[in-house]
Protein backbone atom coordinates (compact mmCIF):
# COMPACT_ATOMS: atom_id res chain seq x y z
CA UNK A 1 0.00 0.00 0.00
CA UNK A 2 2.74 2.23 1.14
CA UNK A 3 4.88 1.82 -2.28
CA UNK A 4 1.54 2.50 -4.03
CA UNK A 5 0.81 5.76 -2.71
CA UNK A 6 5.10 6.28 -3.55
CA UNK A 7 4.46 5.37 -6.94
CA UNK A 8 1.43 7.15 -7.24
CA UNK A 9 2.91 10.72 -6.03
CA UNK A 10 5.68 10.13 -8.12
CA UNK A 11 3.57 9.87 -11.42
CA UNK A 12 1.54 13.11 -10.18
CA UNK A 13 5.12 14.79 -9.50
CA UNK A 14 6.40 13.89 -13.58
CA UNK A 15 3.12 14.67 -14.88
CA UNK A 16 2.99 18.20 -13.25
CA UNK A 17 7.09 18.41 -14.38
CA UNK A 18 5.74 17.88 -17.82
CA UNK A 19 3.31 20.05 -17.45
CA UNK A 20 5.59 22.83 -16.28
CA UNK A 21 8.11 22.49 -19.07
CA UNK A 22 5.25 22.58 -21.62
CA UNK A 23 4.10 26.11 -20.48
CA UNK A 24 7.94 27.32 -19.68
CA UNK A 25 8.00 26.02 -23.27
CA UNK A 26 5.10 28.10 -24.34
CA UNK A 27 6.21 31.30 -22.85
CA UNK A 28 9.64 30.91 -24.23
CA UNK A 29 8.14 30.15 -27.45
CA UNK A 30 5.89 33.59 -26.86
CA UNK A 31 9.20 35.54 -26.17
CA UNK A 32 11.05 34.52 -29.27
CA UNK A 33 8.15 35.11 -31.53
CA UNK A 34 7.93 38.59 -29.46
CA UNK A 35 12.06 39.37 -29.75
CA UNK A 36 11.67 38.49 -33.60
CA UNK A 37 8.60 40.55 -34.30
CA UNK A 38 10.24 44.09 -32.44
CA UNK A 39 13.68 42.91 -34.35
CA UNK A 40 12.13 42.74 -37.70
CA UNK A 41 10.28 46.08 -37.48
CA UNK A 42 13.13 47.89 -36.45
CA UNK A 43 14.78 46.44 -39.07
CA UNK A 44 12.16 47.74 -41.52
CA UNK A 45 12.45 51.03 -40.03
CA UNK A 46 16.25 51.04 -40.43
CA UNK A 47 15.57 50.08 -44.33
CA UNK A 48 12.86 53.01 -43.84
CA UNK A 49 15.90 55.53 -42.49
CA UNK A 50 18.72 54.47 -44.74
CA UNK A 51 15.98 55.10 -48.00
CA UNK A 52 15.85 58.80 -46.57
CA UNK A 53 19.44 58.96 -46.04
CA UNK A 54 20.18 57.67 -49.08
CA UNK A 55 18.09 60.05 -50.73
CA UNK A 56 18.91 62.79 -48.97
CA UNK A 57 22.47 61.87 -50.15
CA UNK A 58 21.33 62.40 -53.71
CA UNK A 59 19.46 65.52 -52.98
CA UNK A 60 22.90 66.99 -51.06
CA UNK A 61 25.09 66.14 -54.56
CA UNK A 62 22.38 67.73 -56.38
CA UNK A 63 22.25 71.34 -54.32
CA UNK A 64 25.95 71.01 -54.37
CA UNK A 65 25.97 70.54 -58.20
CA UNK A 66 23.68 73.90 -58.63
CA UNK A 67 25.63 75.92 -55.61
CA UNK A 68 28.62 75.13 -58.03
CA UNK A 69 26.93 76.28 -61.27
CA UNK A 70 25.59 79.72 -59.34
CA UNK A 71 29.07 80.38 -58.54
CA UNK A 72 30.26 80.14 -62.04
CA UNK A 73 27.29 81.99 -63.68
CA UNK A 74 28.30 84.79 -60.75
CA UNK A 75 31.75 84.74 -62.00
CA UNK A 76 30.94 85.01 -65.06
CA UNK A 77 29.39 88.62 -65.35
CA UNK A 78 29.14 91.71 -63.32
CA UNK A 79 25.53 92.31 -64.67
CA UNK A 80 24.63 88.86 -63.75
CA UNK A 81 26.40 88.78 -60.36
CA UNK A 82 23.52 90.72 -58.49
CA UNK A 83 20.67 87.86 -59.63
CA UNK A 84 23.45 84.85 -59.68
CA UNK A 85 24.02 86.33 -55.70
CA UNK A 86 20.02 85.24 -54.81
CA UNK A 87 20.53 82.12 -56.52
CA UNK A 88 23.58 81.52 -54.89
CA UNK A 89 22.52 81.92 -51.67
CA UNK A 90 19.06 80.42 -52.46
CA UNK A 91 21.32 77.52 -53.63
CA UNK A 92 23.32 77.31 -50.64
CA UNK A 93 20.44 77.71 -47.87
CA UNK A 94 19.21 74.55 -49.51
CA UNK A 95 22.41 72.73 -49.65
CA UNK A 96 23.00 73.76 -46.03
CA UNK A 97 19.40 72.67 -45.25
CA UNK A 98 19.92 69.37 -47.03
CA UNK A 99 23.20 68.92 -45.63
CA UNK A 100 21.68 69.43 -41.88
CA UNK A 101 18.77 66.58 -42.73
CA UNK A 102 21.58 64.28 -43.85
CA UNK A 103 23.17 64.76 -40.57
CA UNK A 104 20.07 64.33 -38.18
CA UNK A 105 18.82 61.60 -40.37
CA UNK A 106 22.16 60.26 -39.65
CA UNK A 107 21.57 60.27 -35.91
CA UNK A 108 18.03 59.22 -36.10
CA UNK A 109 19.48 56.23 -37.73
CA UNK A 110 21.50 55.70 -34.89
CA UNK A 111 18.99 55.96 -32.45
CA UNK A 112 16.86 53.52 -34.13
CA UNK A 113 19.22 50.58 -33.78
CA UNK A 114 19.60 51.11 -30.32
CA UNK A 115 15.91 49.96 -30.61
CA UNK A 116 16.95 45.98 -31.08
CA UNK A 117 19.26 45.93 -28.49
CA UNK A 118 16.97 47.36 -26.11
CA UNK A 119 14.34 44.51 -26.74
CA UNK A 120 17.18 42.08 -25.08
CA UNK A 121 17.76 44.28 -21.80
CA UNK A 122 17.08 43.86 -18.40
CA UNK A 123 14.09 45.71 -16.97
CA UNK A 124 16.36 47.85 -15.01
CA UNK A 125 18.33 48.88 -18.34
CA UNK A 126 15.08 49.76 -20.06
CA UNK A 127 14.40 52.19 -17.69
CA UNK A 128 17.43 53.87 -17.82
CA UNK A 129 17.26 53.67 -21.79
CA UNK A 130 14.31 55.41 -21.86
CA UNK A 131 14.91 57.61 -19.54
CA UNK A 132 17.94 58.32 -20.79
CA UNK A 133 16.09 59.22 -24.62
CA UNK A 134 13.59 61.67 -22.85
CA UNK A 135 15.49 64.50 -24.14
CA UNK A 136 15.49 63.15 -28.13
CA UNK A 137 12.16 64.39 -28.79
CA UNK A 138 12.34 68.17 -27.62
CA UNK A 139 16.26 67.90 -29.37
CA UNK A 140 15.18 66.72 -32.41
CA UNK A 141 12.21 69.29 -33.02
CA UNK A 142 14.53 72.18 -32.29
CA UNK A 143 16.57 70.41 -34.65
CA UNK A 144 13.96 70.98 -37.13
CA UNK A 145 13.06 74.75 -36.18
CA UNK A 146 17.18 74.88 -36.53
CA UNK A 147 16.64 73.47 -40.11
CA UNK A 148 13.46 75.50 -40.79
CA UNK A 149 15.36 78.95 -40.22
CA UNK A 150 17.67 78.42 -43.14
CA UNK A 151 14.73 79.49 -45.62
CA UNK A 152 15.31 83.13 -43.91
CA UNK A 153 18.79 82.81 -43.41
CA UNK A 154 20.89 85.66 -44.92
CA UNK A 155 24.87 86.31 -45.58
CA UNK A 156 25.15 88.05 -42.03
CA UNK A 157 22.96 84.88 -40.30
CA UNK A 158 24.29 82.21 -41.44
CA UNK A 159 27.06 81.22 -39.07
CA UNK A 160 24.74 81.64 -36.11
CA UNK A 161 22.34 79.45 -37.92
CA UNK A 162 24.73 76.75 -38.16
CA UNK A 163 25.86 77.36 -34.80
CA UNK A 164 22.60 76.97 -33.78
CA UNK A 165 21.97 73.71 -35.86
CA UNK A 166 25.50 72.14 -34.52
CA UNK A 167 25.42 72.96 -30.87
CA UNK A 168 21.09 71.22 -31.30
CA UNK A 169 22.71 68.41 -33.17
CA UNK A 170 25.59 67.93 -30.94
CA UNK A 171 23.12 67.37 -27.29
CA UNK A 172 20.82 65.49 -29.32
CA UNK A 173 24.03 62.84 -30.61
CA UNK A 174 25.05 63.10 -26.75
CA UNK A 175 21.50 62.25 -25.59
CA UNK A 176 21.86 59.10 -27.91
CA UNK A 177 25.53 58.18 -26.25
CA UNK A 178 24.22 58.29 -23.33
CA UNK A 179 21.27 56.10 -23.81
CA UNK A 180 23.48 53.56 -25.44
CA UNK A 181 25.86 53.51 -22.40
CA UNK A 182 22.63 52.39 -20.77
CA UNK A 183 22.27 49.18 -23.00
CA UNK A 184 24.65 46.12 -22.16
CA UNK A 185 27.61 46.11 -24.97
CA UNK A 186 26.53 42.59 -26.12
Amino acid sequence: MRAFLILSLLLVACGNEEEVKKKVAAVQQQCDDQAAKAKQEAQQKLDDVQKQVDQLKADAADAKTKLDDCVSKVQSSTDAQGKSADAALAAARQAFKEEGHLELSDANKAMAELGPKSVKATAKAKAAFQKALQPASAQQKALAADLASWDTASLDTFKSVKGKFEHDLALLKNTIRAAKATLPTS
